[in-house]
């Protein structure tokens, strides 16, 4: 009789063994890069990455992976395997390209087609394609770099200018200077010959005013003009 008992737990043992082995749970890990990017399994969602050691039973499912900044999907079939990890690792790449500007000194302005900020700067949407990069700061002590460069789409482009000051005195600063002189000069012979009409002088005088009159004036005139570009 105790020999019966023990086959018929014995045949129960095996029968119950492999339904229950066969029944385990299997465990799946989905890492992306970047993190945050939505997870969704047979149409459920499940979470965001990184999702660790999540428990599915066995079998076939439909994995879709959704960036909700760029709107973008993908989707892939997973099996997965009673009492085994199933790890999926994915690179979502960007539709867009990374830029960014450091400069030397701080707070210059970032141009490319319009003003994009003060450095440094870091623009994670720029769209893919070739660009005119502009950086100028505030301070008129400084030039302006100007250069042209690409952006790749789901890459970095990392822009590092020193900023070139301008020489004390530039082409802009001595035409100003020779103007304002002249312009000095000129009124200066115009009260000079005013001067001497006053004291009996003749018409010649006269003409010496007004020439230093006119040339004065010109001068002056073009000193803002030189000032305004």
């Amino acid at each position: 009789m105790a020999d019966n008992r023990f086959l018929a737990v014995f045949f129960a043992l095996l029968l119950v063994v492999p339904i229950a082995y066969a029944e385990s749970d299997g465990i799946l890990t989905v890492k992306t890069e970047p993190e945050g990017i939505k997870i969704w399994l047979d149409d459920k969602y499940i979470g965001d990455s990184p999702l660790l050691d999540k428990k599915l039973k066995p079998g076939r499912y439909s994995l879709k992976l959704v960036d909700p900044i760029q709107q973008t999907s993908s989707v892939e079939e997973v099996f997965i395997q009673s009492g085994e990890t199933t790890v999926i690792e994915k690179t979502v790449k960007s539709n867009y390209g990374s830029l960014k500007v450091s400069s030397d000194p701080d707070g210059a302005e970032v141009s490319i087609l319009t003003t994009l900020g003060k450095t440094p700067l870091s623009n994670d949407f720029m769209i893919p394609g070739k660009y005119r990069l502009e950086i100028k700061h505030p301070s008129k002590s400084y030039e302006k770099s100007v250069s042209d460069i690409v952006i790749p789409r789901g890459e970095i482009v990392n822009i590092n200018k020193t900023l070139d000051k301008k020489n004390a005195l530039d082409c802009k600063a001595i035409a100003r200077l020779g103007l304002g002189a002249g312009a000095l000069g000129g009124f200066i012979m115009a009260v000079v010959e005013r001067g001497d009409s006053n004291f009996g002088g003749t018409n010649g005088c006269v003409s010496g005013q007004w020439i230093g009159i006119i040339a004065g004036a010109l001068c002056v005139a073009g000193f803002e003009i030189v000032g305004f570009f």
